[in-house]
């Protein structure tokens, strides 16, 4: 928000600046400014500031993110395969992009669970599974997997939370979880098993990749904003001005 004050306040200036000086020439003279003599104006105060270049680039991209969002907001909210929780008529949807092995998605995890508690009516959460850091931890995908098994049978929050608290999330790790949850164990590891998963996952990723400004985890998209950090004081503010509105 203050980078488009700013590049509207400069840009307003350069008007303000070409106006006053197409009036005074009018005035003194009875002439209006040529084209290139208004563009020799533009263009100084253009090389004296160029910081309004770089504002305006990042306008550009920041809008170029929000209507690759728009573009896929049935894909975001509307996939029956991922679990969400709330209200689907809900105020504000929050989508979240994760990696159970992100040091930063775990440090939003609170913050998660907290808005799930506060507005169960009026915010809805959806969970992307999204374990980009595989190829370095080689746990990503399985923790991702084994969320997306233990939905199956009505336990993927629990198992969830359990993933992001976790710090080495081995197999070990991952039945052991998913026995003291209860869950089938049978059913659990032909579900891991289950190629519909890799698919579901493999969707995700591509999903991703159709938004610009996702290049990490955490990524949140609350209703049209997004922010590319588990900053939660930002994601507060964020939601606090969706809930106002």
């Amino acid at each position: 928000m203050n980078i488009f004050l700013k590049t509207t306040n400069s840009l307003a200036m350069v008007i303000a600046i070409t106006s006053f000086a197409g009036c005074a020439e009018a005035s003194e003279n009875k002439q209006i400014l040529k084209k290139s003599e208004i563009e020799k104006i533009v263009k100084a105060y253009l090389l004296d500031n160029p910081e309004i270049i770089r504002d305006a680039l990042v306008l550009l991209d920041e809008k170029e993110d929000r209507l690759s969002i728009q573009n896929v907001a049935s894909e975001l909210r509307s996939d029956a395969r991922d679990y969400s929780i709330g209200n689907k008529k809900a105020k504000v949807t929050i989508v979240e992009f994760f990696d159970y092995n992100c040091g930063f998605c775990k440090k939003s995890t609170a913050w998660v669970q907290e808005i799930m508690a506060k507005y169960p009516k009026d915010v809805r959460v959806v969970f992307k599974e999204l374990p980009i850091l595989d190829r370095r931890t080689r746990t990503s995908r399985n923790a991702a997997k084994a969320a997306l098994a233990a939905h199956k049978q009505g336990k993927y929050s629990e198992m969830h939370f359990a993933l992001m608290g976790g710090t080495s999330l081995t197999s070990d790790f991952i039945e052991a979880t998913a026995k003291k949850m209860g869950l089938n164990m049978k059913k659990f590891n032909a579900d891991l098993k289950n190629e519909d998963l890799n698919t579901h996952l493999e969707d995700t990723m591509y999903l991703a990749s159709r938004i610009p400004g996702l290049t990490g985890t955490p990524f949140f998209i609350i209703n049209d904003q997004f922010l590319a950090s588990g900053d939660t004081v930002k994601l507060q503010a964020m939601l606090d001005e969706e809930l106002s509105n």
